[in-house]
């Protein structure tokens, strides 16, 4: 059998088209700036000279040294399978094993399959509409709960939202626990003030930031931060090697000190013309008449543009789908009421242009009306843990029929990966709504018993 339409011929071909990348990695393609090297020529393994990703004495040593001085941080470990691998690392480190966690309940799923791993008891602490967390909320689920062994929270959010992390690790630290933020989303954010603080500068004594989505490095690469001397140092080494292979990968370690080294050479001034570029942009796009753009502040990211489409009489999926057949701009993500736009340090000029061309052309071109909204869902309980329900036993039944039922699996749309229902939670008859009209609006759900997405996994006689 002859395979023509294969992954490496789909991925020629796009390289070929044109099409502008509003989507991570962050070094979007641009053959202008990119390093002119073969990967299959660096593509080595630990060969005398070039030390050991899980025991690093030489050239690795410093290479995280260095990343370590440029975020400021007292330890720096490189990852090579993106932040999954470091928030698990930082989970399994911090906390005690079959004990809890104070959990953001926005988390990405990693970090409930490190609950789940660890057998731990998540307590949620619920952001608000925005998806921030606040220190009051945080100072609430800790005064009660004097064995929770860590805090884990994301900062900042998808869409760019971000909690006020110097407060939050206060209170944190005030019950000497370690606050572990997936800061996923900000790698660029310590390097121009039109960004929200870093949680590197905020307190947080574990901070993992996923460098490939806007600093221009490859897929799959990451950092692991460590500051104060709450966190244990050697047991997140310990986990770092049990979560990463044992063969790490050259080039995508590579890639990693290729991306310092730029930031460490040219970041001042390329993160100059970027901040430039963003003010132009959000300044050029106030003049939309039915989308609208979140605006940037202080607590939210410019880098992420998120464009509303909740008054324009269209659904953001419909918005993704003009912009990416008729503009040739790939978004990186939309949901019912938004699509989100990531932009990063080597964007140029043309992509940001035909960005502004196309959402005012759609906009012209939508006229008012609002867009029937998705319903918001009630919180679902949480009746047992995630790791109580992995050994439950089990049924398979049809979703509708399936209020008041435990839920066995973690049911999200990917992008983001934050489950609707977690693994444990009691279903709520509002939570099955929100999950039918999903698929209707085009979003597949990850996580249900069937392929059609009618029959969900639930805990017998719980």
């Amino acid at each position: 059998m002859a395979y023509n339409d294969t992954l490496f011929e789909r991925l020629k071909e796009h390289d070929r088209n044109g099409i502008k990348p509003f989507h991570m990695p962050g070094h979007k393609r641009n053959k202008e700036k990119m390093p002119d090297i073969n990967p299959y020529t660096i593509d080595i393994t630990e060969i005398d000279g070039f030390d050991d990703l899980h025991h690093p004495t030489g050239c690795i040593a410093y290479a995280e040294k260095r990343a370590a001085e440029l975020y400021n941080s007292q330890k720096t470990y490189f990852l090579i399978n993106g932040c999954t691998g470091g928030i698990l690392a930082a989970i399994s480190a911090c906390a005690v094993k079959g004990g809890k966690i104070l959990l953001a309940r926005n988390s990405h799923k990693s970090a409930y399959n490190a609950v789940l791993i660890n057998r731990l008891e998540p307590l949620y602490v619920w952001p608000d509409k925005k998806g921030t967390v606040t220190d009051s909320d945080i100072d609430d689920m800790l005064k009660g709960n004097d064995d929770i062994s860590c805090v884990f929270i994301t900062s900042p959010t998808y869409e760019g939202t971000v909690s006020d992390i110097r407060r939050i690790a206060d209170v944190v630290h005030s019950y000497g626990k370690p606050l572990i933020v997936d800061e996923a989303h900000g790698a660029h954010m310590k390097f121009s003030e039109i960004f929200p603080e870093s949680a590197l500068d905020c307190g947080a004594d574990i901070v993992i930031h996923g460098i490939h989505k806007t600093i221009p490095s490859l897929t799959q690469t990451a950092l692991l931060h460590v500051n104060g001397d709450i966190a244990d140092v050697k047991m997140i080494e310990k986990y770092l090697a049990v979560y990463q292979s044992s063969s790490p990968s050259y080039v995508l370690m590579g890639a990693i000190d290729y991306s310092m080294s730029y930031i460490e050479q040219d970041g001042e001034k390329d993160f100059a013309l970027y901040e430039e570029n963003l003010r132009d942009i959000y300044n050029k796009l106030e003049s939309l008449r039915n989308l609208y753009v979140l605006p940037y502040r202080k607590m939210r990211d410019a880098s992420k543009i998120v464009v509303c489409t909740e008054r324009s009489g269209i659904s953001g999926k419909e918005c993704y789908r003009l912009l990416r057949e008729k503009y040739n701009i790939q978004p990186e993500m939309s949901a019912p009421e938004y699509v989100i736009l990531m932009t990063g340090v080597w964007d140029n000029r043309e992509a940001y242009d035909r960005l502004v061309y196309a959402l005012k052309d759609i906009d012209r071109s939508c006229g008012k009306g609002v867009k029937e909204n998705i319903p918001k869902a009630d919180r679902c309980e949480r009746v047992i843990t995630p790791y109580q329900a992995l050994v439950s036993e089990t049924e398979d039944i049809e979703l509708s029929l399936a209020a008041g039922k435990v839920s066995a699996e973690m049911i999200y749309v990917y992008p983001p990966g934050i489950p609707f229902v977690a693994a444990g939670e009691r279903i709520s008859e509002s939570m099955i709504r929100l999950m039918q009209l999903y698929p209707e609006y085009g979003y597949e759900l990850y996580g249900m018993a069937d392929e059609q997405g009618k029959k969900i996994r639930v805990c017998k006689d719980i």
